[in-house]
């Protein structure tokens, strides 16, 4: 299967469990981030739409329009058949759009929280590898891939990083960092070193499952990411302070 034909239909349904598609997608790191984004937009729209509800009386109103007004050329039509009674499943359809780019709007939207959680959620395996690696293997893929290493120091001696690997953490604009995995408190925690434009301000990010903090340096950003119980800030002061940017 071709880039275009797998783009239109990932777009057409992030879900698609054929074999195909799902054969054509681990097929490449690059379709299956897309796929990852594309179904957690799919989430955040499912959920944003749930919350889009009609004013009270907004139908009626729909329905008291003369015909005529919004579509002159239906005069054949009965005249208490107004445009918006035979169209009403295309007005629904146009108010809950309306509602869903005004929740978008009103939410300052987070790409690069976005970005992050979709990322995560297409390698989950990853936090389940509990097979400790030395500080310098780590710092190896750092160098090899964003040109940085965490220092060794005694803060840096007493995190266990149970994995490490480039990744492509936004495949459409080219961004490649590492992605890390460190034993937290009270689990596995997603360490993200990204090459790209730092955030204006550390950024507490979450969704169900997990709690995250994005911190800015002068070299990109800082990604600590572990479950709802974990201390996050904790752990992204620790490596903050310890990484040569």
């Amino acid at each position: 299967m071709n880039d275009e034909l797998f783009n239109q239909r990932a777009h057409a349904n992030p879900h698609d469990d054929s074999p195909d598609f799902l054969d054509a997608m681990t097929a490449s790191p690059g379709r299956e981030a897309l796929v990852a984004e594309l179904r957690a937009f799919d989430t955040s729209l499912k959920a944003g739409l749930e919350t889009v509800s009609a004013p009270e009386g907004l139908k009626q109103t729909l329905l008291d329009i003369p015909e005529g007004i919004l579509h002159p050329d239906t005069a054949v039509v009965a005249a208490n058949d107004s445009f918006w009674r035979r169209n009403m499943q295309y007005a629904a359809g146009l108010i809950v759009a309306i509602g869903v780019l005004a929740l978008v709007l009103q939410n300052d939207t987070k790409p690069m929280e976005t970005m992050v959680f979709s990322h995560i959620y297409s390698e989950l395996p990853f936090l389940e590898d509990d097979t400790p690696i030395t500080l310098e293997e780590a710092n190896q893929f750092m160098s090899d891939y964003v040109g940085k290493v965490f220092e060794d120091s005694e803060e840096m001696a007493n995190v266990t990083i149970n994995f490490s690997k480039d990744c492509w953490v936004d495949f459409d604009k080219g961004i490649r960092g590492v992605h890390l995995v460190m034993k937290g408190n009270s689990g596995p925690l997603t360490v993200m070193v990204i090459p790209n434009t730092p955030v204006e301000r550390e950024t507490s990010i979450a969704d169900e499952r997990f709690n995250g903090v994005i911190t800015p340096t002068p070299g990109g950003n800082l990604v600590v990411v572990g479950e709802k119980d974990e201390a996050v800030e904790q752990f992204s002061t620790l490596l903050a302070g310890n990484i040569n940017w």
